[in-house]
């Protein structure tokens, strides 16, 4: 498809009907609860979206009035983000703890298939989710993420050392800092190293922010436990090709051009061979844009995910 015909895709899924936000919902799970924005009918096709690391439901705001006006489009947040509970003190949050969360929330909406979207750490979530149970995934689709990050084995007993060491950093949570607003947004831009813009950064601060009592222009970040930046997925390069290879639904990665570039073009070339083995429908996009290019530019990734999701299957048929 040339850049014409994409264009006219953009142009064409802006006039249609447009997907319309319909509720924030709270998911219980037993530590307290999972938030969730949800856009579209409750009889539209079920499509999970999962965000990146310390963003929320709103790094989707962009792209969900572009989709499909039929879906029923669940924004998760992540345990610890947005306005979800965080874990109890004391726990250390792993990865596959979030593919367990994405496991509750498919039972709690009864879910036999779902259609998933995960951006960076949210496509992580997802593809071990897709690999664990194939059978709920009826397509995915991964923004700007390759594959999960691996870690080489003779360095495990550092990384998991580092692991504890950050957690136990981590033990007690400080009181939230207060902001102004302008200091907000532009500690988001800074922390993004160009990533989200002032208009990006707006839009996750919206679920990312909280005004204090009684002040103007004073204000917390949502987020103030840092165990959700502890990086703990200790899986091998190969341990993660054998999940990787269960994944038998569709796939679509969209890359951004200033996106994330940590592996080599040989394995880069090693997991698309796997992808293009196993998946059903294995397909690659580039797209010119930084790794939040769904949010900062929607209109250049929804025509390869309308592209992808169309035709779509009835809602009863998942």
């Amino acid at each position: 498809m040339n850049v014409r015909e994409m264009q006219s895709i953009a142009v064409s899924s802006v006039e249609s009907p447009r997907l319309e936000f319909k509720e924030d919902v709270q998911i219980p799970v037993p530590w307290g609860h999972l938030s969730a924005k949800v856009w579209g009918p409750d009889d539209g096709v079920p499509v999970l979206a999962v965000h990146g690391l310390m963003d929320n439901a709103g790094s989707f705001d962009t792209l969900a009035p572009l989709l499909p006006p039929h879906v029923r489009l669940v924004c998760l947040e992540l345990c610890g983000h947005g306005y979800s509970s965080a874990y109890p003190p004391g726990v250390i949050l792993h990865y596959f703890d979030n593919a367990y969360h994405v496991k509750l929330v498919v039972d709690h909406f009864k879910w036999d298939q779902v259609i998933l979207i995960g951006h960076s750490i949210g496509a992580i979530t997802l593809f071990l989710f897709a690999s664990i149970f194939p059978e709920h995934v009826s397509k995915m689709i991964s923004l700007d993420l390759v594959k999960p990050v691996s870690v080489s084995v003779s360095k495990l007993p550092v990384i998991m050392r580092g692991i504890i060491t950050e957690i136990l950093g981590f033990s007690e949570v400080g009181s939230p800092s207060t902001v102004t607003y302008q200091e907000a947004r532009q500690s988001l831009v800074d922390n993004y190293k160009g990533s989200v813009d002032d208009k990006a950064a707006d839009v996750l601060l919206i679920r990312g922010l909280k005004r204090k009592a009684n002040a103007e222009d004073a204000y917390e970040f949502v987020i103030s436990d840092m165990r959700i930046l502890v990086r703990t997925l200790t899986l091998s390069e190969e341990q993660i090709k054998v999940l990787i290879a269960n994944i038998r639904c569709p796939l679509l990665i969209i890359r951004a051009s200033n996106g994330l570039k940590n592996f080599t073009e040989k394995v880069l070339g090693e997991y698309l061979d796997i992808y293009r083995s196993s998946s059903q429908d294995f397909r690659i996009v580039d797209v010119e844009g930084t790794h939040h290019v769904h949010l900062t530019h929607p209109e250049r990734v929804a025509p390869h995910i309308l592209q992808f999701l169309l035709p779509l299957p009835l809602a009863s048929k998942l």
